[in-house]
């Protein structure tokens, strides 16, 4: 039995799988999860969260199950893991990929989680994976949690771009949010627009105001392309733009929810529609407290925003059809 443990008590502990064990297409993860790992904002959340993994740090699956509650759970604070997961058809190609390396992640609310590796015998290449392959398969927890950590930093500083480019155009983000404009790719063709006035008939104008802000995002996502390569395109449509938060239907998304971002604090929230209810985090550090949250849901039953919602997830389902 491993276990993982943080302050105040919070831990899990996992009799099966252990880490790089051989696992078939069916398998028992079995344990016990502390309360704390339980507790959100708004109680008791008894599910734990499945993702499947593969070598690159990218989920390919994901789902979750209940803990097992009984009185000797209330007694102990302390609740049993035992469910049999398995692969399906559509995960093949994806473990045949990692070499038949892939990680288990395990998690709960507010962060807690934990990367279990397991390895997939009947989908290793004949000859065994490649050994670049085995050093890469025990550190894909580190490096999700490195490229989380780096996005953060990324989204601060970019944000930090984007007011300053706002600031010279003599725009504010109510302004933005009302003309549509939802990102800063459309900033950046407003500020092209600019470089084009600014031009002279002989060339470059060295004047260009904004030729600071484009060096610095340049180097900025040099800095940091691997985490944003592992994040990849946000392919979605963008809502609207509230004090910093963004509003977006992600195309490759199921089910009826929009997520509320906020780059610079580190937060991806899901929310429901058309309820307009906070359903739970997705790989976020900090949470929207209930002031924000009631501001949020009435920017987003405002009837223009709430009707651009509802054409936008009638139109993802004629697509989808």
């Amino acid at each position: 039995m491993f276990s993982v443990s943080k302050p105040r008590n919070i831990i899990i502990k996992i009799k099966q799988p252990n880490p790089y064990q051989e696992v078939g297409a069916k398998f028992i993860v079995s344990g016990w999860v502390s309360a704390e790992w339980l507790k959100s904002q708004f109680g008791m959340d008894y599910r734990i969260f499945l993702d499947y993994i593969d070598i690159n740090g990218q989920t390919f699956s994901g789902s979750s199950f209940d803990v097992k509650r009984g009185l000797i759970s209330r007694l102990t604070n302390r609740y049993c893991l035992s469910t049999v997961l398995g692969f399906t058809q559509f995960n093949v190609d994806f473990i045949k990929k990692s070499q038949g390396r892939i990680t288990i992640k395990l998690g709960g609310q507010n962060k807690h989680e934990i990367y279990i590796p397991v390895i997939v015998k009947q989908l290793e290449p004949e000859g065994g994976a490649d050994p670049e392959i085995i050093k890469k398969h025990g550190k894909i927890g580190s490096m999700i949690n490195q490229y989380e950590n780096d996005l953060k930093i990324y989204n601060e500083k970019i944000e930090k771009i984007r007011t300053r480019r706002l600031e010279k155009l003599g725009l504010t983000d109510k302004e933005i949010s009302g003309a549509y404009i939802q990102d800063f790719e459309i900033a950046g063709k407003i500020a092209g627009g600019i470089f084009q006035i600014l031009e002279k008939e002989n060339g470059y104008n060295s004047d260009y105001p904004l030729a600071q802000e484009d060096l610095d995002e340049k180097e900025l996502e040099e800095k940091y392309k691997d985490a944003i390569e592992w994040r990849g395109p946000l392919l979605g449509v963008a809502i609207g733009r509230m004090n910093g938060f963004e509003f977006m239907v992600f195309s490759n998304d199921h089910g009826k929810h929009l997520h509320v971002i906020h780059r610079a604090r580190g937060i991806n929230a899901r929310f429901s529609f058309p309820e307009i209810e906070l359903i739970n985090y997705k790989n976020a550090k900090n949470s929207i407290n209930s002031k924000e949250k009631k501001e949020i849901a009435i920017f987003l039953r405002n009837p223009e925003i709430h009707t651009r919602l509802d054409n936008e997830f009638k139109r993802r389902e004629t697509v989808m059809a």
